[in-house]
């Protein structure tokens, strides 16, 4: 796929969606990008995610050089993501930056409750 095909197969996906819903998750580094910073995007309603490069954090690159990172994001394609689980383990593939930066707790979890 290229990069072109992943950003339409996204404007697709996403077109009667308005940008709060889609997550996006904190920016990390991974090998799939070459260490650009990246998040992992997904459309709970569509039950897929990607990869997208945070180009707001680096102004210095040119065109060419950011193409190719985007084909890095490509490559990684539109996988399945149907819950945290799912979610969480893309992030696991993608590396411990990943993992540890943008971890989504299972949907169980009772987060901030202190044991109450």
């Amino acid at each position: 796929m290229t990069a072109k095909e992943l950003y339409d197969k996204i404007q697709e996906i996403t077109k009667n969606e308005s940008e709060l819903d889609i997550y996006t998750s904190p920016d990390f580094q991974c090998d799939q990008t070459g260490g650009f910073p990246t998040s992992l995007c997904v459309s709970w309603e569509h039950e897929v995610a990607w990869l997208k490069l945070n180009e707001n954090l680096i102004m210095d690159r040119d065109e060419m050089e950011l193409d190719y990172y985007r084909q890095l994001c490509a490559d990684f394609g539109i996988r399945t993501c149907c819950d945290n689980e799912q979610f969480n383990e893309l992030l696991k593939e993608l590396g411990e930056d990943a993992y540890n930066t943008a971890y989504l707790p299972d949907e169980d979890e009772n987060i901030g409750m202190g044991g109450i």
